[in-house]
């Protein structure tokens, strides 16, 4: 090669050296595209909302369900084996019962997943036909020793609460676990109803908890018996309506009847005369649904996600003027349906739940485009 085409090679490869960067070890790379951010969307907002509602609340109160059934049986075990059993004693498993059954009244609204086959068998009411007092007739006269699997197999009126508050609370005194004749059946039959509540707590429990059955998963990701997230709240909302509708009119208005002193014996639980307390719970979680247990709650769906913070703040007025109306009231729920002073405060709870099911059916389902279903509240 002569010294003109060496020339000319070494000013081609400097053309292509600098054309092609050259090697040079400080070149910046190219940036990598970066994904598109994803817009949130409503049924986002949904999944949210159920995640929240799963652990801040169903968990938790089915937890605390089976944790006080357990010890109302334990109770139960307990007075039944003592050699002498006083008033004091009894009270005792009264009051677990009280605690079971307003355990019971927190997580009471919900009719989904594995409780549906078990909600009259833990709570048949109301009972129009006394299908209660019937089966607690029946089983004391069952011949042999009286078993929660005996009881779990027999008529659903004689399986749960009502049926346990009979017992401890009868309307005849000489049918009391202390002076009835036949009170070692009756004991038996105490034992047994209190085993079986339990039973059914623990498996609603386990059947919810995230290491055992998990069913939340399935509600908060909208599969098994839902179509999607936005049917497992429209299920949800659904739940809440009827219960919402049920404490209006089941528990409050109808026992208020026309005039004093009302309709005590038709009230949830008449016997014990301890229903106030029970609507009390119900109201109270009324907010804890709403709020998905403070969580990511309606409030923050309409107000932040959907920019309707007027209907937001109307409904939780509601939930509150509903719950301070009511908390004006205690002690005797058959007192309250005779004083007339304290039937007005009973007719403004009725008011204020129906400005609440006004907003919710107007306005709080028809700006979420929620669906509202239907599931009867009876037991026909």
């Amino acid at each position: 090669m002569n010294k003109y085409s060496a020339l000319a090679t070494s000013f081609a490869l400097t053309l292509c050296l600098s054309a092609c960067g050259g090697g040079s070890s400080t070149t910046t790379p190219a940036p990598e595209p970066q994904p598109e951010k994803k817009e949130k969307t409503l049924d986002d907002e949904f999944k949210l909302y159920l995640s929240s509602l799963n652990s801040n609340h169903i968990v938790p109160r089915y937890a605390k369900f089976a944790e006080q059934s357990a010890v109302f049986h334990a109770s139960a075990q307990s007075f039944c084996a003592l050699p002498v059993q006083t008033n004091d004693d009894l009270d005792l498993v009264k009051q677990q019962w009280q605690a079971s059954n307003l355990a019971w009244q927190r997580i009471q609204w919900l009719k989904i997943g594995p409780v549906v086959d078990m909600l009259f068998r833990i709570q048949f009411w109301p009972d129009s036909n006394r299908a209660v007092a019937r089966a607690i007739e029946a089983h004391l006269l069952y011949p042999d020793t009286i078993t929660s699997d005996y009881i779990a197999t027999r008529n659903v009126g004689g399986q749960g609460f009502p049926a346990a508050e009979q017992l401890l609370y009868p309307a005849n005194s000489e049918q009391s676990l202390l002076l009835s004749d036949d009170k070692e059946k009756r004991c038996q039959l105490i034992v047994a109803i209190s085993d079986n509540l339990k039973n059914m707590s623990l498996q609603l429990n386990t059947a919810w908890q995230e290491k055992q059955g998990n069913y939340g998963q399935h509600l908060v990701q909208g599969t098994g018996e839902f179509s999607g997230v936005k049917d497992a709240l429209e299920e949800l909302v659904t739940n809440w309506l009827e219960q919402i509708e049920k404490v209006k009119d089941e528990k409050v208005l109808k026992p208020l009847g026309d005039a004093s002193p009302g309709l005590p014996l038709i009230t949830e639980h008449a016997l014990s005369d301890l229903s106030l307390a029970s609507i009390v719970a119900n109201i109270e979680t009324f907010d804890e649904i709403y709020s998905a247990g403070n969580g990511h709650g309606f409030s923050l769906i309409l107000s932040t996600f959907l920019q309707r913070q007027s209907i937001d703040e109307r409904m939780q007025q509601a939930i509150t003027d509903a719950l301070t109306s009511i908390n004006q009231l205690s002690g005797s729920y058959s007192d309250a349906l005779k004083a007339s002073e304290k039937r007005v405060i009973l007719q403004q709870v009725v008011a204020k739940l129906r400005v609440l099911r006004d907003i919710f059916t107007a306005e709080f389902v028809q700006v979420t485009d929620l669906n509202i279903g239907f599931n009867s509240n009876d037991g026909d």
